[in-house]
Order: C-alpha cells, then sequence, then structure tokens
C-alpha cells in the first residue's frame, strides 16, 4: 500500500482506526482551511480521555467552544493557536507545540501539551496529559514564593519589635528613670514580647496551612467560653491603650468546628482591631446564630482599612502598617485569617471605611 498523500489515509479508514486506536495518547485528523477545519478522526485515546465525540465536534469550532467554555480564555486560545499556525506555515515549518488547559467532557480542567503537525490542508493534533507535572510544578512553585514571603516578613517585621525590646531594657539599666516610666516602659516591653509572640505563632500556623499540614478536627465548643477565654487574654493590652473592649454572645452558643483554627482567626482579628483603634474609642465582639450559620463579628471605631490595603489582603499579599500608638503591623496576622477560613469552608470578609473603623465578619 502506497500513501503518498494525506487524502489517500483517508482513501483506508479501517487502516486509519487500526492505527489510530493503538496510539496510546489522544489525537484528531482533521482538513480545511486553518480556522474552519473538518473533524475527521478521532481516536480511541481521545474518546476515552477526552470525552467528546463525533456527536460532540463537527469542526474545530465546536471544540474551542466545548474545551474553553470561558469567552475570554477561549478567545485567547484560538487567537494564539491559530497566530502559531501561521507563523510556522509561513516559515516552512509543519509543527507547532502549545500548553494550555482544557475542559474534559467529564468537566474536569486538565492541562496537555498540545503538538499539531500540518500536512498541506491536513492537521494532526496530539495531545499529551501533563496535567500532574504542570500542577506539581506550580505547587513547587507557589511553596518557593511563599518561602520567599515568609522570610521577607522575618527579615523586616520580627527585627523592629526584637530591637525595640532591647533598646527599652538597656535604658532600663543604665538610666535613673521615675517608677510612672519604668512602667510605661515594661508595658511596652510586655506588649511588644505578645506581638512577636503572635507573629510566631502565626507564622508556624500558616506554614502548616501552606504546606499541607494542617489537619481539620471538629469538635463541639462554646463561643461565649471561647471569646471571655480571648478578652480576659487581650484585656491588659486594651487596658494598656485605654480602649473599651466588650463582649455580647446570643445564646444558643454551642458551635461544631474546628475550635484551634477558629481561635486562631479570632486571636487576630482582636489583635487587629485593638491595634488599629486609638484611646478612648472602642472594641465590640459579637457572635450569634445567622441563617443556620455562627456569625462571629469584630468591629472597632479604629483607622479603618482603606481599599487598596484591603485587595492586598483579600489576594494574598502581605503590607505591614504601623498601629496607632506605633505598634508595628506585623502584616501576616489578616492573611492567615483568610487562609484559615478557606481551610474551614467558612467565610470571611471585612466591611472598612478609611477613619471610620473596621468590621470583620466570620461565618462557619
Amino acid at each position: 500500500m502506497n500513501l503518498q498523500n494525506p487524502s489517500d489515509v483517508m482513501n483506508h479508514p479501517d487502516l486509519l482506526r487500526k492505527i489510530g486506536d493503538f496510539v496510546p495518547c489522544p489525537f484528531v485528523f482533521s482538513s480545511g482551511e486553518a480556522g474552519s477545519e473538518e473533524l475527521l478522526y478521532l481516536n480511541r485515546a481521545f474518546l476515552d480521555q477526552i470525552g467528546y465525540d463525533y456527536e460532540d465536534l463537527s469542526n474545530v469550532q465546536d471544540w474551542f467552544l466545548l474545551a474553553y467554555p470561558d469567552p475570554e480564555y477561549r478567545e485567547s486560545k484560538r487567537t494564539d493557536w491559530y497566530s502559531m499556525i501561521k507563523e510556522a506555515k509561513e516559515g516552512g515549518k509543519d509543527t507547532v507545540f502549545v500548553t494550555t488547559q482544557i475542559r474534559l467532557k467529564s468537566g474536569e480542567d486538565k492541562w496537555y501539551e498540545i503538538k499539531c503537525s500540518m500536512w498541506e490542508n491536513y492537521f494532526v493534533v496530539a495531545f499529551i496529559d501533563i496535567d500532574e507535572v504542570y500542577r506539581q510544578r506550580e505547587e513547587l512553585q507557589r511553596r518557593n514564593d511563599f518561602k520567599d514571603r515568609v522570610l521577607s516578613v522575618l527579615t523586616h517585621d520580627l527585627r523592629g519589635p526584637l530591637t525595640q525590646v532591647g533598646s527599652l531594657a538597656e535604658l532600663m539599666l543604665i538610666t535613673d528613670i521615675a517608677p510612672e516610666d519604668k512602667e510605661l516602659f515594661s508595658k511596652k516591653i510586655i506588649n511588644e514580647l505578645k506581638s512577636v509572640t503572635d507573629f510566631i505563632n502565626n507564622t508556624a500556623h500558616w506554614a502548616s496551612a501552606n504546606f499541607g499540614y494542617l489537619n481539620i478536627k471538629k469538635e463541639l465548643f462554646n463561643a461565649e467560653e471561647l471569646f471571655s477565654e480571648l478578652v480576659s487574654f487581650y484585656g491588659a493590652i486594651a487596658q494598656m491603650k485605654k480602649v473599651g473592649l466588650s463582649l455580647q454572645v446570643k445564646p444558643p452558643s454551642l458551635i461544631s468546628t474546628d475550635k484551634e483554627i477558629v481561635k486562631i482567626i479570632l486571636r487576630n482579628l482582636i489583635s487587629n482591631a485593638l491595634k488599629f483603634t486609638p484611646p478612648g474609642k472602642n472594641v465590640i465582639i459579637t457572635a450569634g446564630l445567622q441563617d443556620e450559620k455562627f456569625k462571629f463579628q469584630v468591629e472597632d471605631e479604629g483607622m479603618g482599612i482603606d481599599p487598596e490595603h484591603l485587595k492586598d489582603l483579600r489576594e494574598g499579599r502581605l503590607s505591614s502598617r504601623l498601629g496607632t500608638i506605633r505598634e508595628r503591623g506585623l502584616g501576616i496576622g489578616l492573611s492567615i485569617c483568610f487562609d484559615m477560613a478557606k481551610r474551614l469552608d467558612a467565610f470571611l470578609d471585612f466591611e472598612s471605611e478609611p477613619s471610620k473603623g473596621t468590621r470583620a465578619i466570620l461565618l462557619v
């Protein structure tokens, strides 16, 4: 048998089917002008792995509609694909490659390397499954980025509080200071050390969440008791700043979720509210059932969050700010709140306006 032209292949469909079904990777055979090709053959691997059949696909435009359901992504991929084909033909080449994510008939999105070989007006398009490798590479990049972010925060934000603690301690040793100043310095040292402790705890929890070591452990607990514990812990800071700190829990107060993760989130929300609330103002903590969800709310009368900073928080970008008495905003606290809420399948968001305060809402 002598197959000298592409059309000769279509004159022997049994041979094409036998060879095509032997090939383990999905491929399609099409013909026509680029952009309006007719799909002539789908091999067995394509039918099994990609899922679309002849009833789904009559031409290449059907393929783009099904494989790329998002209109913007579809148009981008279609434009790139035919631009590469045009450049290849003009350059005397007969092969193009592209890496892309496609929607399978099952509804799953997977990454493939697609190779197209051109033969006159005929196209053989093969699909190489690289989904696992691609996602592993993405995860490795994400972890490297996370490591860089943590190191940046450590070097920038941990140095400040520790330096201030050292300076205050040294000042207390080498100078005669009034008792009231000594008490003030001691409170500042305690406050800075609490900030450092929170920061170290947050970094450890955040690292656990990002490297997959965090396990969700649901248990039934009393939200009022948890809040009382947190208010007791942060009461000294509120008193030092002369900020009112109040708690209102509406019964029933029992909730079933991961207590420790909720505690981490609330601790950061309360700490952040106190940090950015000036003396004479208030932080109000409330909790109770709302539409079959348990709603935790931390509301302050503080500095508020500008839209740009709030956008950074929601998108996971770290940024530091100084509190009302120049407490170091460690940057990592609210980011970990979003990460932890996501792990719990909970909803977390902020309502805020600069100079008018912030309301943090957690729905579990």
